[in-house]
């Protein structure tokens, strides 16, 4: 598989989970996970499977992140495990006037499914002051 279709299968990946997680929809968003995925917030914790992972997330939406935006830095992989390491940024809910705004790198590993839909396996990122 050539770089430019690895990249542009990451971009679409990164454009379904803005999308999803900017809308709080976090069902569509945790169907971008394998079953049995794995997720690090930076927090030296291991989140497995959906569940956990759409917990994590609904705590992010009921909190007021959102704007979240992801720069592709580096892509790469084969026909069966794609990966990506990103920039990402993100606001949090206005208080006192002011929108906070933070982001860090993120890095995800990508599998193709029995189905042919590139799905999250793994996903780890930390924050940046």
């Amino acid at each position: 598989m050539s770089n430019n279709n690895i990249k542009s299968i990451i971009e679409s990946a990164n454009l379904a989970w803005n999308q999803a997680f900017n809308s709080g929809n976090t069902k569509a968003l945790v169907a971008l996970y394998a079953e049995n995925a794995t997720l690090s917030a930076g927090d030296g914790k291991t989140l497995a499977g959906r569940a956990e992972i759409e917990n994590l997330f609904k705590a992010f939406v009921e909190n007021g992140v959102h704007n979240h935006t992801l720069e592709v830095i580096e892509a790469g992989g084969d026909e069966k495990v794609i990966y990506q390491v990103s920039k990402w940024n993100a606001n949090g809910a206005e208080t006192n006037g002011e929108v906070p705004s933070f982001g860090g790198v993120t890095m995800s590993v990508l599998k193709q499914s029995s189905d042919g839909q590139w799905l999250a396996q793994s996903h780890v990122w930390n924050a940046a002051n």
